[in-house]
């Protein structure tokens, strides 16, 4: 518990990026994974998605350039572009980062209304707001 009262165990980024940013948004990897494996185990679960639209974060994924293995960095990352490993992450519930690689069991990512988004606008709102609760947990 912070000083000021506030819980803020397992807090997770992600999670907490609608609030920093005041952005509507969705983290799409965790909620698909969880709710598509709900439903193929026949839990009545069901995403909707609305039709104002939302946001589908990316998750970027780099290579430091302090990695003491950069070789096998980029062919680390060359496997995560492959069709195989696309097609494990679309067959495991989730959205795969490539567009020819689609979902056959739900929506894939052009099929989500999604809105326009000012990514830089976005992050300099959250930097700020991050500012901010971190100086009031302290």
């Amino acid at each position: 518990m912070a000083k000021n009262g506030l819980y803020n165990a397992g807090a997770n980024k992600a999670a907490l990026s609608s609030v920093t940013t005041g952005e509507k948004g969705i983290l799409v990897a965790g909620v698909d994974y969880n709710a598509y494996s709900s439903i193929a185990k026949g839990e009545p679960v069901q995403i909707y998605y609305p039709k104002s639209g939302t946001v589908i974060n990316p998750r970027p994924a780099m290579i430091l350039k302090t990695s003491k293995n950069v070789d096998n960095a980029k062919a680390f990352m060359d496997y995560l572009l492959s069709d195989e490993a696309q097609q494990m992450v679309a067959n495991a519930y989730l959205l795969p980062g490539r567009s020819d690689v689609t979902c056959t069991t739900r929506l894939n990512a052009n099929e989500i209304p999604q809105l326009k988004t000012d990514w830089s606008s976005m992050m300099k709102i959250s930097d700020d707001t991050a500012s901010k609760l971190v100086n009031l947990c302290k």
